[in-house]
């Protein structure tokens, strides 16, 4: 008589998941050590105010909502996502708090980098890698440390390629709307994204209408109404309070003026853009930033331009003529934004604290990093998988709006996730590793 004996397979793939789940478990307690390790060297980081959030999230927490720096002047010169969530969360006043919130959000965004290189179809070991660049990438590290947005809007980011990634349904449509929602109120700059996703949606739609569908290129035809609702209702509430105090419905920020002409104006041209490249805006070579900033709300004051709304329109106008009278210098003024946004090291500057024994080996790990990023950029366009069509666009987003505006290798954040997939995928040194 045969008798069938249980198959050994089963124990054996739950053996090996178990040990590569394993293996996510160490990258993220890698993970939290290394924030854990940067928050403690720089902590003092943690109350140096650069963007004024603390001083934000200080009077909305103190009862005098989204208002001017000690005061209850209404403002809306900065996107009020991670603000607000300081004075939530109780972290306004308290730099333990606000440390434990970014490693929680930093330590998380290694964890998504891991689920959307699986949802892209990546194998678990190049997921793993792309989560490890994560990890341990100088930019998000260095930034963990302070109250800005960096760490919250890389994570919003990537849990929006992740909602994107997700298969169609209502509550991947809802999570995909929410999530942008709070993805706007964080960077504005992902409005721009809105609208690419928008274009491709539509030239894919209309090519699935064209030829055969295949399970490579499967695009919905229905407009994704539940996504676009549950956006308007994260992002109403902001547009109805700038209706309500600020006299118009705005639906970014009124900071828009201000970073354009940072970047577009006679005295940065002269002391950045006609200088050598690694010259920061410091003084070492004119007047420097803060001496144009005073001269800028000088002339503000005499021309009598006192609302928020009014001194950013007058801002943008006059970036826009400064635009127009020198062409010339606002292109060579977008190619170092270009060169600055892709920098492997940080800027130097007579007041830099960064040693060049630091910034070379970051130079190094940037170099090698992108090189694999653009062997896989180039892997995806060849092979066309339409699922990596909203990272790619994603990058697309961050450099366009970046040539115009003000630009460092801090605002590549948000794409850090992204970069380190594109250079996991370079990594498959044969098709089997790409599911």
């Amino acid at each position: 008589m045969n008798v069938d004996l249980p198959s050994d397979r089963s124990s054996v793939d739950d053996r090996e998941t178990t040990r590569r789940w394993g293996w996510l478990w160490v990258l993220l307690v890698v993970a939290t050590i290394a924030r854990v390790g940067v928050l403690w060297v720089w902590s003092d980081n943690l109350s140096d105010d650069r963007d004024v959030y603390l001083a934000l999230s200080t009077g909305v927490a103190e009862g005098r909502g989204y208002s001017v720096h000690d005061s209850e002047v209404p403002t809306a010169f900065r996107p009020p996502l991670y603000p607000l969530l300081l004075a939530v969360t109780g972290t306004s006043g308290s730099p333990f708090g606000r440390a434990l919130l970014h490693l929680v959000l930093g330590v998380s965004t290694v964890w998504l980098t891991f689920v959307l290189g699986r949802r892209l179809g990546l194998s678990e070991r190049l997921a793993l890698c792309a989560a490890a660049l994560v990890a341990c990438d100088p930019l998000l590290l260095r930034y963990t440390t302070f109250p800005m947005t960096e760490t919250l809007a890389t994570f919003l980011s990537t849990a929006l390629l992740v909602c994107v990634a997700t298969p169609t349904g209502t509550r991947q449509q809802l999570a995909t709307g929410v999530v942008f929602g709070l993805n706007v109120l964080c960077r504005p700059t992902m409005w721009v994204f809105a609208g690419l996703m928008g274009l491709w949606w539509i030239v894919s739609t209309w090519r699935s209408g064209r030829e055969t569908v295949t399970e490579s290129h499967r695009v919905s035809r229905t407009v994704p109404w539940i996504t676009i609702a549950a956006a308007l209702v994260v992002v109403l509430p902001w547009v109805v309070r700038n209706a309500i105090v600020m006299g118009r419905p705005i639906l970014m920020t009124t900071h828009g003026g201000y970073t354009l002409l940072l970047g577009n104006n006679p005295n940065f041209y002269r002391e950045v853009v006609d200088q050598p490249w690694g010259t920061v805006w410091d003084g070492s070579k004119g007047e420097g930033q803060e001496v144009w900033a005073a001269s800028i709300n000088l002339r503000l004051d005499e021309a009598g331009v006192t609302s928020e709304v009014a001194r950013d329109r007058w801002m943008g106008r006059l970036a826009r003529e400064h635009i127009r009278e020198q062409p010339g210098m606002f292109v060579r003024a977008c190619l170092l934004r270009f060169r600055r946004f892709w920098s492997l090291a940080p800027q130097g500057g007579t007041g830099s604290t960064i040693p060049p024994s630091v910034r070379q080996p970051i130079a190094v790990f940037y170099g090698g990093v992108f090189l694999l990023a653009a062997i896989g950029l180039l892997r995806v366009i060849f092979s066309k998988p339409d699922r990596w069509v909203p990272l790619i666009l994603l990058i697309v987003t961050f450099v366009s709006v970046h040539l115009v505006y003000w630009s460092n290798a801090r605002m590549r954040s948000p794409v850090v996730p992204v970069i380190s997939l594109l250079a996991a995928r370079s990594m498959s040194l044969r098709r089997a590793a790409i599911e």
